[in-house]
């Protein structure tokens, strides 16, 4: 099992995390970290936990430009490190990959059309039918639509759309959860449902008769302000924050993008700016991510077993 660790734009807190983190961990013979000692050590230095970074010295690959950076002060120049070091952890044959923040927006002054870490590695894998699944306890939220405009969803909602997400939902429930029946809940756009539809959640429900048809569990589409109050195995939500707003309310929630050939994992927290360089950073999210991803993928390894 190869794990890797990005490092995240320097002038945020991913370094940080990383080191604070992973000298918690007992093994960290199957992690590697793709960044720069450099990097690490000097954000070590600054934080005073200069004996982090001895722990984890031999777990990092120098494989991004050396720079002079501020704390949260990102440029494109720290933008290019977060991309390399994604880009060199591609590279490997790695089976979990656990990545820290980003700053996205800069990441466009280099890359123009870049949306987030989910469409990028959907793009290098060259995988169509993948998906952004938040995980909070025992809430698994899957989105339908995830980085885009309000006004942009209306024209995404359609039949074809909705049963093709629940089916990867369903799929994915049963790979890496090992739930044998999944039963989904599926969320409305709209408040109160079909009260104030405009022919939404017709498309909705058309495409939730479509997977039922082929013997998939799912009810709804029921309100967005009250569906995770319910017990499903999986839920579908309609837009990011229908699912955001509840899963950054709890605690230590992650996101995992399904449709990879890896196992991918993210604490649902940015790059946090206002506390760069001040030692403030919680880990737990990070670590709750390593143990969900060993997790994930040894029950992915069983499943393909039994189903080859």
């Amino acid at each position: 099992m190869k794990i890797g660790i990005t490092l995240g734009d320097p002038a945020g807190i991913g370094p940080e995390i990383i080191l604070k983190a992973l000298p918690r961990i007992k093994n960290l013979k199957h992690i590697l970290i793709f960044g720069s000692k450099n990097i690490l050590k000097k954000t070590a230095c600054d934080l005073h936990i200069l004996d982090h970074y001895k722990i984890i010295e031999d777990n990092i690959i120098d494989c991004v430009d050396n720079l002079k950076f501020q704390y949260a002060k990102p440029t494109e120049k720290t933008a290019r490190i977060s991309m390399q070091s994604i880009d060199a952890a591609l590279q490997y044959d790695l089976d979990i990959l656990i990545t820290t923040p980003i700053v996205k927006d800069v990441i466009r002054g280099i890359i123009p059309d870049f949306i987030g870490h989910t469409e990028y590695l959907a793009h290098f894998f060259h995988v169509k039918n993948f998906g952004m699944l938040g995980l909070a306890r025992e809430k698994r939220i899957l989105l339908l639509t995830t980085h885009i405009p309000l006004r942009n969803i209306f024209k995404i909602i359609t039949a074809k759309a909705i049963a093709q997400k629940i089916a990867l939902l369903y799929w994915s429930l049963k790979k890496y959860f090992g739930i044998k029946k999944p039963c989904i809940g599926v969320c409305s756009l709209n408040p109160h449902a079909f009260e104030f539809s405009l022919g939404e959640e017709k498309k909705i429900k058309k495409g939730m008769v479509m997977v039922a048809n082929k013997g998939i569990t799912v009810l709804g589409p029921f309100p967005g302000d009250s569906i995770f109050n319910r017990t499903f195995d999986g839920f579908l939500a309609i837009y990011h924050d229908q699912a955001m707003i509840y899963l950054k309310s709890k605690k230590d929630g992650l996101n995992f993008t399904l449709g990879l050939p890896i196992v991918r994992l993210t604490p649902l927290y940015g790059a946090a700016l206002d506390i760069a360089g001040r030692n403030m950073a919680e880990v737990s999210g990070f670590l709750i991510a390593i143990r969900e991803g060993i997790k994930i993928f040894k029950n992915a390894r069983r499943y393909e077993k039994k189903n080859v």
